[in-house]
């Protein structure tokens, strides 16, 4: 039975996001890798390069269970298609296509990200994408992170100033749906996406929190990861 977690954050934040989630999966005994790209280059790689650079960076151990956040949801299926995965699990992010074409975000938020950018085409740091909007910042859970200003500092470490050129790009996805799925819904965000994981039949857990939660949630977090493992997988490993 799988004992291995790669947890993968969306590519506009850095993989600290997973790391107060991970710390708990850790503590239970569970082998886990959360890979931070940035950490390796001077700028975002390409969305289309960006699961060449995962597994780079990954170590192989064996059959893994792949957890996706948000915009890293096409980014774990495409990743379960090119490693030993047992699992994919996406956590409050969009459903992606079963195969083909896999953009980062949703057409309506590409065009919202084109109202962010400069006058050279640069977006801001993902955390302030929403300062205008105190209701989606708190769906967000940014308003609660923002109460610590400590740990507000330590989420926006090198989070990167995106191009909004960089959303233009797709990944070309495998068929991967004979691969074991389930969704974990923490933001009323992602209701679509939860209605569509339970029309692929999918098991589906809604935490009622934010989005952010992986960050700020992480008790809850892991144990809905690892309940969800369970049931994919049928281990019966447990906080």
């Amino acid at each position: 039975m799988s004992s291995n977690l790669i947890l993968v954050a969306g590519p506009p934040v850095r993989a600290s996001s997973w790391e107060p989630t991970a710390k708990r999966l850790r503590e239970a005994g569970w082998y886990v890798q959360v890979p931070d790209i940035l950490t390796y280059y001077t700028s975002p790689p390409a969305w289309s390069a960006w699961t060449r650079c995962l597994l780079d960076h990954i170590d192989a151990v064996g059959d893994a269970i792949v957890v996706g956040h948000s915009s890293a949801s096409p980014l774990v299926v495409d990743l379960a298609t090119k490693l030993p995965a047992r699992a994919v699990i996406i956590v409050d992010g969009e459903v992606p296509p079963s195969h083909g074409a896999a953009s980062p975000v949703r057409p309506a938020l590409r065009q919202f990200i084109r109202g962010l950018a400069d006058a050279s085409g640069t977006l801001p740091i993902w955390s302030k994408w929403y300062s205008g909007d105190p209701h989606r910042t708190s769906l967000i859970g940014l308003d609660i992170l923002a109460t610590d200003p400590v740990a507000l500092a330590h989420f926006e470490i090198g989070l990167p100033k995106m191009r909004v050129e960089w959303f233009n790009d797709v990944i070309e996805l495998t068929a991967w749906d004979h691969i074991p799925a389930g969704y974990i819904q923490t933001s009323k965000i992602y209701e679509h996406a939860t209605l569509e994981a339970q029309r692929r039949g999918w098991p589906v857990a809604r935490l009622h929190g934010t989005h952010l939660d992986p960050t700020l949630r992480p008790v809850k977090t892991a144990d809905a990861i690892l309940s969800m493992s369970h049931q994919l997988t049928g281990s019966n490993n447990s906080l």
